[in-house]
């Protein structure tokens, strides 16, 4: 299973208004298929998804069933589209209204976080991010004016064993052994000192900022994994926007 948290959510039209204000945080689970070397081991499935009610069910022979709520469940044959319905058309609504809006997976190495963020960034089955990029660009192209104008920049960094890299400086031995430092400033609050952002006008461009970074993360097998990231990583993209005639917009 990987869980995915998200920030800055948009809270049920069933919601009492006084539970509104504090629903900024939905969590949502995706269970994966079996894996091949599952399979040859003549491992069992022993997750029920009930997607609709939004609740995983944990049965182990022996063992009374234990059952959790979640705000989404997806079960192993969930679709990309699928997931970024849930979760990405709603928190580029919020980013649109002026709110930070994140999105992060966790879950334990094998278990479908990579392919749910990014998977194949080219093809039909491209995950959140990828996704994410495209209908942000596109919702630019109708909303941009003579007097509304946007502004999009990328960064991409990778901690590694406790260590801050810039994925979009290439590691070489000019690159300082202790990485980047992480400082807080007034009016800025927690940043990445030296973190280099890039400032993209494409999807096109945003996703060849990903390839680049996704060449410099550091990798090793593990028993789950031939090609474990073996770190974290955190993409960021940032939007600003300027409009002449309705200040409240910037």
């Amino acid at each position: 299973l990987s869980i995915l948290f998200a920030f800055g959510w948009p809270y049920p039209a069933s919601m009492d208004a006084d539970d509104c204000a504090n629903t900024t945080v939905r969590v949502a689970v995706r269970m994966r298929p079996l894996s091949e070397k599952e399979i040859r081991e003549s491992g069992e499935t022993c997750v029920e998804v009930l997607s609709k009610e939004g609740k995983v069910t944990l049965n182990r022979e022996g063992h009374a069933a234990q059952t959790y709520a979640f705000d989404h469940t997806f079960g192993h044959d969930s679709t990309q589209p699928q997931v970024f319905r849930a979760l990405g058309i709603p928190l580029l609504d919020k980013a649109f209204e002026g709110y930070n809006a994140t999105i992060f997976a966790y879950g334990q190495t094998g278990s479908g976080k990579t392919h749910t963020m990014m998977s194949d960034r080219r093809s039909d089955d491209r995950g959140l991010i990828p996704r994410i990029a495209e209908s942000l660009f596109d919702r630019i192209s109708e909303l941009t004016s003579e007097t509304r104008k946007f502004l999009v920049c990328c960064s991409f960094l990778e901690i590694y064993n406790e260590i801050v890299y810039d994925l979009l400086v290439p590691r070489g031995r000019n690159m300082q052994l202790t990485g980047l430092e992480i400082r807080e400033g007034k009016g800025i609050g927690v940043y990445v000192k030296d973190l280099q952002e890039i400032v993209v006008d494409s999807a096109e461009k945003l996703q060849k900022l990903i390839d680049q970074g996704f060449e410099h993360r550091a990798t090793a097998a593990t028993q789950m994994n031939a090609t474990s990231s073996r770190s974290h990583c955190i993409f960021t993209i940032k939007m600003h926007q300027k409009d002449d005639k309705i200040s409240s917009n910037n």
